[in-house]
């Protein structure tokens, strides 16, 4: 299998027809039909097979890694740090520790990448990034991890469901609850093992930003990590801090088990220095 051949069927795949990726790739048709046999070609469009679908996610998976292979041989004078991050950890990382980080790697570039905590454990695992900000509970098996300080939960919603009295989980059982999909069974089961009570979550979503506009559109409960705090929106809502240990996660960076390079070290002990254990 061809580097071309992947990106033949990449095309293929996002453009939808055999006729729209030859254009794309500025081809006739012939060339793309041996792409044919892990699709399934309807009337109007295309869809995967099972086997189609693994095979377009490697092809995406090799083609990033080949991309970025190129870029950084060819602009070997120039450092460059892959980061992922997640979306409730945005604001972890501060100007004054970027501002010493930047000072002492002043030609660095930083190429980030963001996803769910799942998504940055398998980038980091394929080297589409060198280090990742993720967030408890996950998998460290084949990772190295260094915690942060374990957060509570909040509860976010209007001021006619949310104030400093209703700050437990069994506060809200009666309202519907917006949730990132990340969090959906850690809280599920939380219920139903500490507090017996199945939690309604009509919702979820896969970023803490989008369960916030939307907990904000249906006047309903977000519940999310502490340091997602700044994305609020301070008119329409307010927060609590829930009390429920059961539900406290720390951020967590995550590497690759190997020895930590200089940048990666230095980036990592002045972060984690204001958010000590």
């Amino acid at each position: 299998m061809e580097l071309k051949q992947m990106k033949y069927f990449k095309t293929i795949v996002e453009a939808g027809t055999i006729s729209q990726a030859a254009r794309m790739l500025h081809i006739s048709q012939p060339p793309l039909s041996m792409q044919l046999k892990a699709i399934e070609r309807g009337h109007r469009h295309i869809t995967l097979t099972p086997a189609g679908q693994l095979f377009y996610r490697r092809c995406n998976q090799i083609l990033s890694l080949y991309d970025m292979t190129y870029l950084e041989v060819h602009n070997a004078a120039t450092e460059i740090l892959r980061f992922g991050i997640t979306s409730s950890n945005g604001y972890l990382i501060n100007h004054d520790q970027m501002s010493v980080f930047r000072k002492e790697y002043p030609k660095l570039d930083i190429h980030m990448k963001e996803g769910t905590t799942y998504e940055m454990i398998d980038a980091l695992l394929n080297h589409e990034v060198d280090i990742a900000l993720v967030r408890t509970p996950f998998d460290s098996t084949n990772v190295q991890s260094f915690l942060f300080k374990a957060e509570p939960m909040v509860a976010v919603g209007p001021r006619n469901l949310v104030n400093n009295k209703k700050n437990h989980l069994l506060d809200y059982r009666d309202d519907p609850l917006l949730i990132h999909r990340r969090y959906r069974q850690f809280v599920t089961d939380y219920c139903l093992n500490e507090l017996q009570f199945q939690p309604h979550i009509p919702i979820i979503t896969d970023d803490i930003r989008t369960a916030l506009v939307w907990g904000a559109l249906l006047d309903q409960v977000v519940i999310m990590p502490e340091a997602a705090l700044p994305y609020i929106d301070k008119e329409a809502q307010t927060y609590t801090r829930l009390k429920d240990k059961g539900l406290y996660t720390s951020a967590a960076f995550i590497t690759r088990k190997e020895k930590l390079s200089p940048v990666i070290e230095t980036f990592i002990s002045l972060v984690l220095k204001d958010y000590k254990i």
